[in-house]
């Protein structure tokens, strides 16, 4: 799950007020930079240039229902696992820009203009904007309705979004709804809002959306319901898993993939849309550790589709496992490998994993329970391995100790570099992109996004543009970091 709710004694340092509840604005707003308040004697960048590399995958068919991969949102459901064909900067001149946009934005995308769609949540709620992609102004901003509990653990909606391939938009919303809207010249417009009331349980809220293969959209409730809502229109229908879900949900040809805090399930929809269970795995619940950087017990991540017929998670236990899984076959010989990662006492994964072909990287966030921890000179455990998963089971491809707390990252297939936000262990605050060499895990370069606690990446996303940039949501809003070569 990422961590979408700031903690509102420590935002009062940074946050104003939220934006009016409005879908457009009469201008472009320009943008405000993050404070960035020590960062005159940092490093601006480390390392050196990178040659391209690209990847030759297998990469997993494309949803037919969403966006190109990489412009349809950051979520494990919207394209191809964080592998994005669109490439990232390779250190040449990279410069570095932000925008203050009051909380933390926990959802990326693109429209079709290329313009940056960015989901963040202000201590009022949800805001949903459309910023230009060079500049970061606002060009419109749209306040969801707003999540009733202050709880930072709390599950809710207003954390994800996903990009049709018609390039609109669908959000699920605290309101329990799940909307859908338009995304114009000059703002959004409201298409239509399917009610979920009738079918998540009590006081439950729709959590994440996918787009299935099936004719469906996927919406998962943060107490374990699992709704389909018919593409072209009709009653959605639900099944309940009675297990609570906080984390995304993913799709793929054959069916749709939920963890819950007690196991990953494969689900197909039966003729009448009803969701029915083709199998359940059951995973690790693990227990509660104070310093194990998790907002909640169970697995830590996403399911994650691995091409060649495998979807993957990381569990709960200690040390964290990764979890690999046939998506066929029978019961006996489902389960493809579990790779211990990181250290026993010293390890826990928030952060979704990161997929390129048949391997994933997955990043510790041992040490993060929120934002003071990684203030005045303080970081995390940290470390990142690569697994890679084979026909007769998974290895270990490299392992490093670079810190990156709570990014998630992205891998460029253009040019084979794999973007996250370090934290090292130091002062001034240092917040930095990295570009690691997916294939050996060698650092190429570090740059500067800024200093302090706005730069936070608190579960952000890392994504790259339809321009070359790399953009890193955080506690404060966002950054952009593009080569001027």
């Amino acid at each position: 799950m990422r961590r979408h709710l700031p903690v509102l004694l420590l935002a009062g340092l940074l946050l104003g007020a939220g934006p009016a509840a409005v879908s457009a604005v009469a201008a472009p707003q320009p943008a405000l930079k993050i404070p960035g308040p020590l960062d005159g004697p940092l490093p601006l960048f480390t390392g050196a240039a990178a040659t391209p590399q690209p990847l030759k995958g297998p990469w997993r068919p494309v949803n037919p229902a969403l966006a190109a991969d990489g412009r349809s949102g950051t979520g494990l459901a919207a394209g191809n696992g964080a592998a994005s064909p669109l490439p990232g900067p390779l250190g040449i001149g990279t410069k570095r820009s932000s925008a203050f946009l009051g909380g933390s934005c926990t959802s990326l995308a693109f429209d079709k203009r290329d313009r940056l769609l960015a989901l963040c949540s202000v201590p009022t709620g949800p805001v949903l904007r459309i910023l230009d992609p060079a500049g970061l102004a606002t060009i419109a901003a749209l306040t969801l309705p707003a999540r009733p509990s202050a709880d930072r653990a709390d599950q809710g909606g207003g954390t994800h979004l996903l990009v049709r391939a018609d390039g609109t938009v669908l959000v699920p919303t605290n309101g329990g709804d799940l909307l859908h809207l338009a995304v114009d010249a000059g703002g959004f417009r409201k298409l239509g809002a399917v009610g979920l009331g009738t079918v998540l349980g009590r006081g439950e809220r729709p959590f994440a959306v996918g787009a299935g293969y099936d004719g469906y959209d996927w919406v998962a409730g943060a107490q374990g319901t699992v709704i389909t809502v018919p593409r072209g229109g009709g009653a959605p229908r639900a099944l309940r898993l009675r297990e609570p879900v906080a984390e995304d949900i993913a799709t793929d040809p054959t069916g749709t993939y939920v963890v819950t805090r007690d196991a990953l399930y494969r689900l197909l929809a039966a003729a009448d849309g009803t969701p029915r269970i083709v199998w359940r795995h059951p995973l690790v619940t693990g227990v509660s550790d104070p310093q194990a950087g998790r907002v909640h017990t169970g697995p830590g991540t996403p399911p994650a589709m691995v091409a060649g017929g495998f979807v993957a998670v990381a569990d709960g236990a200690q040390p964290p496992h990764v979890i690999v899984v046939r998506t066929g076959g029978r019961e006996s010989r489902r389960l493809a490998c579990s790779v211990p990662v990181f250290g026993a006492g010293a390890g826990s994964v928030e952060a979704p994993l990161v997929v390129a072909g048949r391997s994933l990287v997955v990043a510790n966030a041992y040490g993060y329970n929120g934002l003071a921890s990684t203030e005045l000179g303080r970081t995390t455990t940290g470390g990142l391995a690569r697994i890679v998963v084979g026909k007769h089971g998974c290895r270990t491809a490299w392992r490093s100790a670079l810190i990156s707390p709570s990014a998630a990252g992205v891998v460029s297939r253009a040019n084979g570099l794999l973007y996250t936000v370090l934290k090292p262990r130091s002062a001034p605050d240092a917040w930095n992109l990295a570009a690691l060499d997916w294939r050996t895990g060698a650092l190429r370069f570090t740059a500067l996004a800024g200093e302090g606690l706005g730069f936070n990446s608190d579960g952000g996303p890392v994504v790259l543009g339809p321009d070359g940039a790399a953009y890193a949501g955080s506690f404060g809003g966002l950054s952009r970091l593009k080569d001027s070569g």
